[in-house]
């Protein structure tokens, strides 16, 4: 059974350690914050796909950047844990660590594009701002949950960084496709009749990476 105290001391413990190396964080913003300046001079008035696109490609480098480095603890450390937590409570709290980043990184990201970029101008439409907020949030959140179970199975062949690549393809373009599909009716302002069920999809994506999770980790992570 869960327990849910070993899943907030997992998720504080990560938290914490992400906190102290903040590499991870300053690289991510550097990065959102030359490609929102670069953008800024190079197009003054982007359309609104080309403003969603160039959006979600930092959101998915901060996400990968992020959830590479989830499991990066050696074979010793993990053999200590994997006495103390279920392997499955493991995950979550590593999950829950690594979506709460990716979401800060993201909401970062939203600010600079809206503070440097701004929004597509349309006299067509009118941009509901909750909507597209909620709507990149929960994206954010789905990319991490997909990234962060790849990056567990790839950290027990040696960390290897290719496998993590292909075993996250199947899982991170459906990912994409409905978190695109969702954040573009909400910029578009489009009804939340017509947004929430890509919502529901989203937060159903990651409750598959916990389930796949689920099935795989108690053989993984004992072996």
């Amino acid at each position: 059974m869960l327990r849910v105290k070993a899943i907030k001391t997992i998720f504080l413990w990560d938290w914490e350690l992400e906190y102290r190396r903040s590499s991870g964080w300053f690289i991510s913003l550097l990065f959102s914050a030359i490609v929102t300046f670069l953008t800024s001079l190079l197009i003054k008035h982007p359309s609104p796909n080309t403003w969603l696109a160039l959006l979600w490609m930092i959101l998915i480098f901060s996400a990968l950047q992020i959830a590479n480095k989830t499991f990066s603890a050696n074979e010793g450390q993990y053999h200590y844990i994997n006495q103390l937590v279920h392997p499955l409570e493991l995950l979550i709290g590593k999950s829950l660590s690594s979506s709460f980043s990716t979401l800060l990184i993201s909401l970062l990201s939203f600010l600079l594009f809206s503070f440097w970029i701004g929004f597509p101008k349309s006299s067509d439409y009118s941009m509901p701002l909750i909507p597209l907020i909620v709507s990149i949030s929960l994206g954010s959140v789905a990319l991490s949950f997909t990234l962060c179970f790849t990056s567990a199975i790839a950290a027990k062949v040696d960390g290897n960084a290719s496998l993590m690549s292909i075993l996250s393809i199947p899982l991170l373009l459906p990912t994409l496709l409905v978190s695109l599909r969702a954040s573009k009716l909400a910029l578009l302002g489009e009804h939340i009749e017509q947004i929430y069920p890509l919502w529901i999809g989203e937060l159903s994506l990651c409750g598959l990476s916990l389930a796949l999770g689920a099935i795989l980790f108690p053989y993984l992570w004992r072996s």
